[in-house]
C-alpha cells in the first residue's frame, strides 16, 4: 500500500466494526482517520478540521446520502468523497445530488477498500467515474 503521509481521512458508517478495521489499516499506513456514524456530525466535523478524503456509507441513520453529498458540495474546501455501496444495492449516481466530484466502491474486505480508496486519491477530484459506474474495488475507472 502506499504511503499516506498523513492525509486525513473521516470515514462516516454506522458499522462500527467496518469503520474500525478501516481505521486500524489506514492508520498503519500513515493515515489520520476520524470516523463518525452520523452524517450530520460528519458535517459538523468538516467546518472544524481539514479531510483529504470522506469515505461515507450509502446508508446513514440520520440523512438521506444524496443529502449529506449536496451540503458537502456546498463546503468550500474539495474533499474526494467516496460513497461506499452494499453489496446488494447500486447507487444511481444520478439521484446522489448535484456534487462536482465523487466516488463509488463496494463495500468488500477493508484491505480491498483500502486500496480503491489509495487509487481514488491518486486520482484526485477528477470527477464522476465513466458512465457514472461504480469503481470495481482497486479500480480507478
Amino acid at each position: 500500500m502506499a504511503d499516506g503521509n498523513g492525509k486525513r481521512i473521516l470515514i462516516v458508517s454506522n458499522d462500527e466494526q467496518h469503520a474500525a478495521e478501516l481505521r486500524e489499516l489506514f492508520e498503519s499506513d500513515g493515515y489520520a482517520i476520524s470516523t463518525t456514524w452520523s452524517g450530520r456530525d460528519a458535517l459538523y466535523e468538516l467546518q472544524s478540521q481539514h479531510f483529504d478524503a470522506l469515505m461515507v456509507d450509502d446508508y446513514l441513520p440520520d440523512l438521506f446520502v444524496g443529502q449529506f453529498i449536496e451540503r458537502v458540495g456546498r463546503h468550500p474546501l474539495r474533499a474526494c468523497l467516496i460513497v461506499v455501496q452494499g453489496h446488494h444495492a447500486r447507487v444511481e449516481a444520478q439521484h446522489l445530488g448535484p456534487p462536482e466530484t465523487f466516488f463509488l466502491i463496494e463495500k468488500a474486505d477493508p484491505t480491498q477498500m483500502v486500496k480503491a480508496v489509495e487509487l481514488a486519491l491518486l486520482r484526485g477530484n477528477a470527477g464522476r467515474t465513466e458512465g457514472d459506474q461504480p469503481v470495481r474495488n482497486g479500480e480507478v475507472a
